[in-house]
């Protein structure tokens, strides 16, 4: 587990190292791409949920768990 904390702090190190490297107006670019990607997606994904919905037919059910299947009781393995 040490090695694997280890690894991924060295990446993420050199990770900073390379931004730090690149000059402050192509940050400014790419984290302006990033938040246009980010806010892209946002809407897409409000887009999607309003149009899924919008027909009343998507409504969330909500009830109580009558009971254990039969068919999990009977996978269950047996003490012996």
């Amino acid at each position: 587990m040490k090695k694997f904390r280890t690894t991924i702090e060295r990446y993420i190190h050199n990770t900073d190292n390379h931004w730090k490297a690149l000059s402050v107006s192509k940050q400014r670019s790419l984290t302006k791409l990033f938040l246009g990607i980010y806010c892209l997606l946002t809407l897409v994904t409000l887009t999607y949920i309003w149009y899924e919905t919008a027909d009343g037919d998507n409504i969330l059910s909500i009830s109580h768990i009558q009971g254990i299947p039969q068919s999990i009781i009977n996978k269950a393995p047996q003490n012996e």
